[in-house]
């Protein structure tokens, strides 16, 4: 044989070979507890726990009365659901005063701020970016 009929050959081994052990894997349900994720503590002292699927996260953060957050922005889209406390959500000069149940939709790169008026809680559903 010549070198370039044993290179084709050595290719369609290897081939054939990887073709039978690549396995997919079939996606699945999963149960996970906010009080079982790490928690990351912010200098400011919110504590933050946060989960991530293929698509979309899921974040708890628990604000102390009078934590603030300097104005930013980030790629992704941002829904922000009040569970317990009050909020004030600041965006573009807006005050937003939010109360347990109260929920503000932030579009990716809009800067955006909040301030804890009390202890509180957040939910935050954050999309890819």
């Amino acid at each position: 044989m010549d070198k370039k009929t044993i290179s084709i050959a050595a290719i369609a081994l290897i081939m054939f070979s990887h073709a039978g052990s690549s396995q997919v894997t079939q996606p699945e349900m999963t149960l996970h507890s906010f009080g079982s994720l790490e928690v990351q503590r912010a200098e400011d002292g919110r504590e933050v726990r946060r989960i991530s699927g293929d698509a979309i996260g899921v974040i708890r953060v628990a604000w102390p009365a009078g934590t603030r957050t300097t104005p930013h922005n980030h790629a992704n889209e941002l829904i922000v659901l009040l569970v317990e406390g009050r909020l004030k959500a600041l965006s573009d000069g807006r005050e937003f005063m939010m109360e347990p149940g109260d929920l503000v939709v932030i579009p990716a790169y809009v800067e955006h701020g909040y301030e804890a008026l009390e202890d509180s809680v957040t939910l935050e559903a954050a999309g890819p970016g």
